[in-house]
């Protein structure tokens, strides 16, 4: 056994046992149809049982009809016509050894802050949460997770921020607000009695002004825990906090002091979660929170085998999440759950199964989308031969992962490398072949994966400052920034890079919460001083800043911006650029001005290079083009790219 010994063995709640402490929480993946589970739904949650997870939570599940439900593609138990479907969900889950749960809410009012409920209707949607549990048990499911969190009806209720309805029996104080949930816990365990285990999911802290904190989040654990509650499931804070939850910059952990009041006052278990990527955080948040089972969202959506590969010990295979946000942004924008750094999650299963097809590949281009395409030419039986003209595989990936906040990309590019060893592809670094040489290769399939050349935007003067470099060049050797310094292009790239500048001199995590604990508050305010030394200013011509950020991860990167003092002109005409600084006409002040920089920077992207793609033309019957070869874009763009353009052939 690995030193992740603590994940496998045997947790449970209620009458449940598990083979492990791992669980998937419910996440809104878009993927039903009509209420019912889509054949991409199943495959998905399937894949995560045969993965190895102890514990699957599906969800949310709608309970009641609504005409104003804001979550599209979610699951439904309103009707008994849904049992049959449900049934096959709860079957391709415990199939595999895993318990199956299935967390239900009325959608209506779902995380809409304007809603006021009906209070004549109150009773009958609390009902149809006990309706709807009854018809899971009927379905084969192990156990029923009320949501209290994240937006949901009950959520709401027991909000002091948001639960200012003033509906009598239900808005006055913490024994009126805890009313609703109570009497959903009532309804449900009329319905199912003891054949079914009850769970709920709760907020450690709301993290809003006006919301309640711990002792809150206690009183409510508590409250549920003398209702006959099974477990609780305790999350962080909901959709409308200020406070950054699944974005790069929360650690891990940050929330397991908090879930260890909260469990440390119950006789029952508890769940926690919370942005955990590898094994060995969530050992120690199994430690730290106190908890039976160990959510992990995110990380199997990420790699369903992440149990199987912590419990081998292969740490090195584990592809962790990244937090770039995608997979909420789609879901937010009301679309399919898809995942930047695999594409398979949520897609439809046809395109996921291997196929037995021989044929030499040739892929030329070690980065994301050549990596990707080598593995889903491999898992079809191809023989597959990778070139890589640097000494390391990875391309811009290892480049991108020096940015402040942004190491874990390291850990999922190495993982990516690893799967080429396990899948036989045969890797060739520090080679750069040329067109004749492939051509004598006889391959059926070239992968042109060569990446883009970097694009200098046409301003007058530009070769006339003494440091004018591309974003990839700070990249490879930020020792050469100077004090002032001037982006052109405020995108995600430019403002991920500004951030990175900006906080050369700031103080760690670790090294605050250090200063937290043993100084005081001036040496804390000191440590908390902005950066003086260096001045950023980031510079876009049209739209923006950040235009192209996912929703989820932009707000938080122009707080960091704010913060750190970086000056953001988003209505630029660049005039010229000189020795001092670059020249603009300020489209928002209406006024020019020269913003002096010792250092300059295009963060204006790359460009394809035809030139380097034509002479590849004929080497073999089919060639692709992918990536930023193809086409420029992210990470998570080019490995999609890169799988639907194999899984074409």
């Amino acid at each position: 056994m690995t030193s992740f010994a603590p994940l496998f063995s045997k947790g449970g709640f209620g009458k449940i046992e598990t083979a492990n402490r791992i669980a998937m929480p419910a996440l809104h993946l878009g993927l039903a149809v009509n209420g019912r589970p889509s054949e991409a739904m199943l495959h998905f949650y399937e894949q995560r049982a045969i993965g190895g997870a102890g514990a699957i939570t599906v969800g949310v599940c709608n309970t009641w009809t609504s005409p104003d439900s804001r979550l599209v593609g979610a699951l439904s138990l309103c009707e008994d016509g849904h049992i049959a479907d449900m049934a096959e969900l709860a079957s391709r889950i415990k199939t595999h050894g895993a318990i199956a749960g299935v967390q239900i809410s009325p959608l209506v009012g779902y995380n809409d802050p304007r809603w006021i409920p009906d209070a004549a209707e109150i009773g009958d949607i609390i009902s149809s949460i006990g309706l709807a549990a009854g018809r899971a048990m009927k379905a084969g499911f192990d156990f029923v997770e009320l949501m209290l969190s994240g937006g949901a009806l009950l959520s709401l209720f027991v909000s002091p921020v948001h639960n200012r309805w003033k509906i009598n029996g239900y808005s006055d104080g913490w024994d009126e607000r805890l009313a609703a949930p109570l009497e959903a816990l009532d309804a449900t365990r009329k319905e199912v009695g003891d054949r079914l285990a009850i769970t709920a999911r709760i907020h450690c802290h709301e993290f809003i002004e006006g919301g309640y904190g711990v002792e809150g989040a206690s009183i409510i654990a508590e409250a549920l825990a003398k209702g006959g509650i099974d477990a609780i499931n305790v999350t962080g804070a909901g959709h409308r906090t200020s406070l950054p939850q699944l974005t790069t910059q929360i650690p891990a952990l940050a929330f397991a002091h908090l879930a260890r009041r909260i469990s440390d006052r119950l006789d029952i278990p508890i769940f926690y979660g919370g942005r955990l990527r590898t094994p060995s955080q969530a050992v120690e948040a199994l430690a730290r929170s106190g908890a039976e089972l160990v959510n992990m969202g995110r990380a199997l959506l990420v790699d369903p085998r992440w149990p199987q590969k912590a419990a081998s010990g292969d740490t090195d295979g584990v592809v962790t999440c990244m937090a770039c946000g995608s997979c909420f942004d789609r879901v937010f924008s009301k679309k399919p759950v898809r995942c930047s750094l695999n594409p398979r999650a949520g897609a439809d299963p046809i395109l996921t199964t291997s196929r037995a097809v021989t044929g030499k590949v040739a892929v030329i281009g070690g980065g994301p989308a050549g990596m990707q395409a080598a593995l889903s030419f491999a898992s079809m039986g191809h023989d597959v031969t990778l070139y890589e003209k640097r000494d390391s595989l990875g391309g811009q990936w290892p480049l991108i992962s020096r940015l402040h906040g942004r190491s874990e990309l390291g850990d999922s590019c190495r993982a990516f490398v690893n799967h080429l060893s396990q899948a036989g592809v045969h890797v060739h670094t520090g080679v750069e072949i040329t067109p004749r040489e492939i051509e004598k290769l006889g391959a059926d399939i070239i992968v042109l994966a060569i990446g883009a050349r970097p694009h200098y935007p046409d301003i007058p003067g530009i070769d006339s400052h003494p440091h004018v470099m591309h974003a990839d060049d700070v990249l490879e050797n930020s020792a050469v920034v100077g004090d002032k310094v001037a982006i052109i292009g405020a995108g995600g790239a430019g403002v991920e890079l500004a951030i990175h500048l900006a906080s050369r001199s700031q103080p760690s995590l670790e090294a605050l919460g250090f200063l937290a604990r043993f100084g005081n508050e001036e040496w804390l305010g000191q440590a908390l001083d902005r950066d003086k030394e260096r001045q950023v200013t980031l510079l876009k011509r049209r739209g923006y800043a950040g235009k192209g950020l996912g929703r989820s991860v932009r707000w938080t990167m122009m707080q960091d911006l704010d913060r750190l003092g970086v000056r953001v002109i988003d209505r630029t005409n660049f005039e010229r650029i000189s020795q001092r600084g670059v020249h603009i006409f300020n489209g928002r002040t209406g006024e020019r001005e020269i913003i002096e920089a010792d250092t300059i920077i295009t963060a204006t992207g790359c460009k394809p290079d035809p030139v380097v793609l034509n002479a590849f033309e004929g080497c073999a019957e089919k060639i692709l083009v992918v990536g930023n070869a193809d086409r420029v874009a992210d990470i998570g763009e080019a490995i999609a790219g890169a799988w639907k353009a194999a899984g074409a052939i």
